[in-house]
């Protein structure tokens, strides 16, 4: 399965001006009704994009509809906590330990739920540098993809 970084969703929906838009498209006419991966990370980052640059409302709208999206599957990070403690230890544990590869918190706990799901081939992503050579996920471009 394919997964689509916040920068894929965000010039697909929004930046349409953008010169990555038509690779963007192509990638979107080619996934055509096929099953999509996206963490709620970049769901959740997505919305609040489009919250500052749209209207508010826009943003709720769209999060329901990739939440209820038959081609969408929204990923969440898998682990086992046994409490409050346990859950913060050990998504402060995830985090840092990508975070000590040169990732930001935000592509840490993106990264950390593509690695503990399952049938992840590849991250389609504009900013491929967040990403390669950080973990075992392949990371490309829309082009690179196409």
């Amino acid at each position: 399965m394919i997964a689509l970084d916040t920068a894929v969703l965000a010039i697909y929906h929004i930046f349409r001006n953008d010169q990555r838009y038509h690779a963007t498209r192509e990638l979107f006419d080619k996934l055509g009704n096929q099953t999509k991966a996206i963490t709620i990370f970049n769901l959740l980052e997505f919305c609040g994009i489009l919250a500052t640059v749209a209207r508010k409302e826009d943003s709720i709208t769209v999060f329901y509809k990739y939440l209820s999206a038959e081609d969408t599957k929204i990923l969440f990070p898998r682990f086992l906590a046994e409490g409050e403690k346990d859950f913060w230890a050990t998504l402060v544990s995830e985090c840092l330990s990508r975070i000590q590869k040169g990732i930001r918190l935000g592509d840490a706990v993106i990264l950390w739920t593509l690695e503990t799901s399952d049938n992840i081939d590849a991250i389609i992503t504009w900013n491929t540098k967040h990403f390669k050579g950080k973990s075992f996920i392949n990371v490309l471009t829309p082009p690179e993809f196409l």
